[in-house]
């Protein structure tokens, strides 16, 4: 089992790296599915899982100059409010309804993307990064 948790762990931080998408949602369908972790301890885990990964990601942006700490108050006021809301909406709902919202959303963002993505020719970092040339 612990084996099986660290290989849905490495998985699941190379596809995020990799993609680019929040390692969440992978590492949330893993825990269900191959661990038999119950919908909400999985969700709460992915929560717990990201604090180290945002301390690296605050870290290195911070290196590199990223961040606009003018805007970090209000974005900080934001998510705190909305994870205590989040979280108790989550508390409150059934384990079968949780996991049909999580599955509902992320099949409406597959579609979202997907079609996006032929919608938008020519708008890609590349474009952006010819225009900035100019």
């Amino acid at each position: 089992m612990i084996i099986l948790a660290i290989l849905t762990g490495v998985v699941t931080g190379i596809l995020s790296g990799l993609l680019g998408i929040g390692g969440g949602a992978i590492f949330v369908v893993s825990a269900v599915f191959f661990l038999g972790v119950p919908q909400h301890a999985a969700q709460a885990a992915a929560i717990a899982a990201m604090i180290p990964t945002a301390v690296v990601g605050v870290v290195k942006h911070h290196r590199n100059r990223l961040i606009d700490y003018r805007y970090v108050p209000y974005l900080a006021a934001g998510i705190i409010l909305g994870g205590l809301a989040g979280a108790y909406a989550a508390n409150i709902t059934a384990d079968i309804v949780l996991r049909r919202l999580f599955s509902a959303f992320f099949a409406f963002m597959s579609i979202q993307m997907f079609w996006s993505s032929f919608r938008q020719p020519g708008k890609g970092p590349e474009k952006q990064q010819d225009n900035n040339k100019n």
